[in-house]
């Protein structure tokens, strides 16, 4: 070490592919963003970085001082995304829950931050809660769903429950249960699976809604996608040829328009009380519903066989993937035809 000069910079020494591939496993915006103060240098390859994710604070957070695009994300002010559909349907059939929308500031903010990241490859973005999602209000409701989506809905798989917890008797004691289907004509049980379908579905539209306002304003080109809540209740998943089909299928010369559910055609398996070995917990009222558009009904039968595998990454991915095995020995799923939301 130099006395005169003072004590190296090792971080200097480090080539800009290097420095850049060390901030594409950083991952979190806010991350990045106080990186971005440390020196010019990593200003100027922040932007760079191709694995970029978005956690979007609450809006109850306090709001920062205006200032560069890093900081105006701290800035990010986020409304609450659940579309008037969902907000007609909760109101006609879970009376007295309100929905509020500021769709228009989360696409505004969230617009203002990534149109700065040049060479998006890996994109995630982490929608926040308010207290009005199934299972929020002291419920014991379990709910996951994930979608995938294209140019509109490909898939939409939803795994529910109305308890989810650790086994506190003996394998044999549920063994009879397992067996039975429970009477899904009983007005309470149905209206609790349609509001999980419809909600799961829409929750899902909203979100792609969202990404096509953000890919009409910003070029980017992204390998994969995930658009998830801090619940970690519903996933939307877009590959690359998913990602490039919905951009084809924009109009860059017309407004855009709400994402549209296509008339579909479902799968529903239920169990009354779903025992799961591997895991030692049990599942009581288990449902799983599998969501597919009307055409592409000639697939299903096929498909079904991946269905294991539509949570991976999940925290609780195992447990998840058994339910899904254990619904699907269940010989005679309900079926029911929907149209267009």
């Amino acid at each position: 070490m130099n006395e005169d000069q003072g004590p190296d910079d090792h971080f200097d020494r480090l080539s800009d592919e290097l420095v850049t591939l060390i901030f594409n496993k950083v991952l979190d915006a806010k991350s990045l963003c106080r990186c971005s103060v440390v020196s010019k240098r990593f200003a100027s390859l922040i932007p760079q970085t191709d694995n970029v994710s978005l956690i979007v604070p609450s809006s109850n957070n306090s709001k920062p001082k205006r200032g560069t695009f890093f900081i105006v994300f701290l800035k990010y002010l986020v409304g609450k995304f659940i579309t008037k559909p969902l907000q007609f349907l909760y109101q006609t059939v879970v009376p007295k829950l309100s929905v509020n929308s500021d769709e228009d500031e989360t696409y505004q903010f969230t617009t203002e931050v990534l149109r700065n990241f040049i060479n998006i490859k890996r994109l995630s973005i982490q929608l926040p809660c308010h207290g009005d999602e199934l299972g929020s209000k002291g419920t014991d409701y379990f709910l996951r769903w994930k979608a995938e989506f294209g140019r509109e809905l490909e898939s939409c798989v939803v795994l529910g429950a109305t308890s989810f917890h650790r086994s506190s008797s003996t394998p044999s004691s549920h063994k009879k249960h397992k067996q039975l289907h429970e009477p899904m004509s009983a007005t309470d049980e149905l209206k609790t699976r349609v509001v999980w379908m419809i909600s799961s579905l829409i929750a899902a539209s909203t979100r792609h809604w969202l990404l096509k306002q953000i890919i009409a304003d910003i070029p980017m080109n992204p390998q994969s996608v995930m658009i998830s809540d801090s619940s970690k209740q519903g996933r939307l998943i877009m590959g690359e040829e998913q990602f490039k089909e919905l951009r084809r299928s924009m109009n860059p010369t017309a407004p855009v328009e709400r994402t549209m559910v296509p008339a579909v055609r479902v799968k529903l398996w239920h169990v009354p009380v779903l025992e799961l070995p591997a895991s030692g917990r049990v599942m009581n009222g288990a449902t799983l519903i599998v969501i597919r558009p009307a055409e592409r009904t000639m697939k299903m039968e096929s498909e079904d066989e991946g269905l294991g595998d539509c949570f991976e990454g999940e925290e609780e991915e195992e447990d998840l993937r058994e339910a899904v095995r254990e619904m699907l020995k269940e010989k005679k799923p309900y079926k029911i035809e929907m149209d267009s939301l």
